[in-house]
Order: structure tokens, then C-alpha cells, then sequence
């Protein structure tokens, strides 16, 4: 079964760095991990897609008594399941805070939402937004290092067959850090969109068709047509 396949692998990255995700939960600002989940319908889904965003808005900062063990990983497995499933119910709200879910909805509206994964770029967030404003650049390098195992993780147990990642130029650096450009395969620019804006690669061990587009909350008209553009390109259910 691949949700237990995924919590192997969770657990096995939790018990690599089970020091330093003990200490974290120590830190109030720090948010829990994003571990994502698998649909229930996952596998009889037409088009897998793994949508990568930047990082969550204070995630489970609420579990007060959570820790990285089979219980918690499992519970936080759950919740992440949970929360894609009710997103993907509620309608679209042109609202701060919605744009990310807008356009999940939108992938899940045209490919089918039995396939959607959702995963962030940094699987952790400070104070409800981006780890660089961690002062301890060890803690940030520790998190990149667990973010980047989580999404490998998800690669190689779910093999999706298309990876967007929407991460915004705050998340550009660290997409580059955990696969490098110079590595990537079959870069492609999309006819009419700037590369910056649109853009088609494959990871350098992975068969997945990736496409990078700006964080959703960007409403230039630019970036609107752009993410527009993949919806188009995306199969459809």
C-alpha cells in the first residue's frame, strides 16, 4: 500500500534526524513538518500531479503534544490528507491566503482530483512564512536537507506523472539547491512565456514532467496567462 510505503520512508528521514526535529518542536516559531499524503483513489487516478508550493502558513502549531513518532507522523499524514481533500471541496475564494488552493483546484478541475499530491519546497515555515528569516543558518540548511528528502520521498513512492513546482522566486533558490539546473533534463521553453514565468524540465533521475510557474499569489497579468497556459497544457481527466 503506498500511504504505508510513504510512512516507512517519513519515518526513516524522522529517525535520521530525530536530534534535530526533537529540539524543533522546542522552537514556537517553528512550524511542524508538512509530510503529504496519498489519496484515497490514488492509484486507479488518471493523471498523478505533485504540486509543490513554498512553504505552509503555520502548520499544526496547534499540537502542542506532537512528536516525530509512528503516532505523530501517522496523525500528521492524516491531516495533511484531510486538508487537501476539504480544499479541493471548497469553492474557489478570491481571498489573501486562497491563491495557492485556487490553483489546485483549477489542476484538480481539469486532471481529476484523485491524483493531486501536495508538497512545499520548505517543509517547515517561521512565524507563519519563509525560514530565511531564521537567524541560525544551520537550522535553515537542516530544514532544506529534511524538505528535500520529503519530496524525493514522494517522487520515488508515488511516481507522479507531472510535477508543478509553484514555489515563487522565494522558493527558486532552494528548487535549485536540491536539483540543479545544470542536472535537469529536456529543458523546454513554452512558446509565447517567458521561461521565468513558464517553463517544462525533468528532474535528473525521474521520468515525471515537471513545470515551474510563479507562486499563484502573483496576479500580474503575465503570470495569470502563464498559469493559465499550464492548465491548458495539462491532461485532462
Amino acid at each position: 500500500m503506498l500511504q504505508e510505503k510513504l510512512f516507512e520512508r517519513y519515518m526513516s528521514i524522522a529517525e535520521e534526524h530525530q536530534e534535530f526535529l526533537e529540539k524543533s518542536l522546542s522552537y514556537n516559531d517553528l512550524a511542524k513538518l508538512l509530510l503529504g499524503s496519498v489519496p484515497d483513489e490514488y492509484e486507479k487516478a488518471p493523471n498523478k500531479i505533485l504540486i509543490v508550493g513554498r512553504e505552509t502558513k503555520g502548520w499544526l502549531k496547534s499540537w502542542n503534544d506532537f512528536q516525530y513518532d509512528k503516532n505523530g507522523i501517522k496523525r500528521s499524514m492524516d491531516k495533511s490528507k484531510e486538508f487537501v481533500r476539504d480544499q479541493l471541496k471548497e469553492k474557489k475564494k478570491d481571498t489573501r491566503g486562497k491563491s495557492f488552493f485556487n490553483f489546485v483546484r483549477d489542476v484538480a478541475k481539469k486532471s481529476g482530483d484523485n491524483g493531486v499530491l501536495w508538497a512545499n519546497i520548505y517543509a517547515s515555515d517561521y512565524k507563519g512564512g519563509h525560514i530565511n528569516h531564521i537567524k541560525d543558518k544551520d537550522m535553515i540548511k537542516e530544514i532544506e536537507t529534511i524538505s528535500k528528502k520529503i519530496i524525493v520521498a514522494q517522487i520515488e513512492v508515488l511516481n507522479p506523472d507531472i510535477i508543478i513546482f509553484a514555489t515563487g522566486n522565494q522558493g527558486i533558490a532552494a528548487r535549485r539547491r536540491y536539483f540543479p539546473n545544470s542536472e535537469l533534463r529536456e529543458r523546454t521553453a513554452i512558446a509565447g512565456y517567458h521561461s521565468k514565468d513558464l517553463w517544462a524540465f525533468k528532474l535528473p533521475e525521474y521520468d515525471a514532467q515537471c513545470y515551474r510557474i510563479h507562486h499563484p499569489s502573483s496576479f500580474s497579468n503575465e503570470k495569470r496567462q502563464a498559469r493559465q497556459k499550464l492548465i491548458e497544457i495539462l491532461p485532462s481527466i
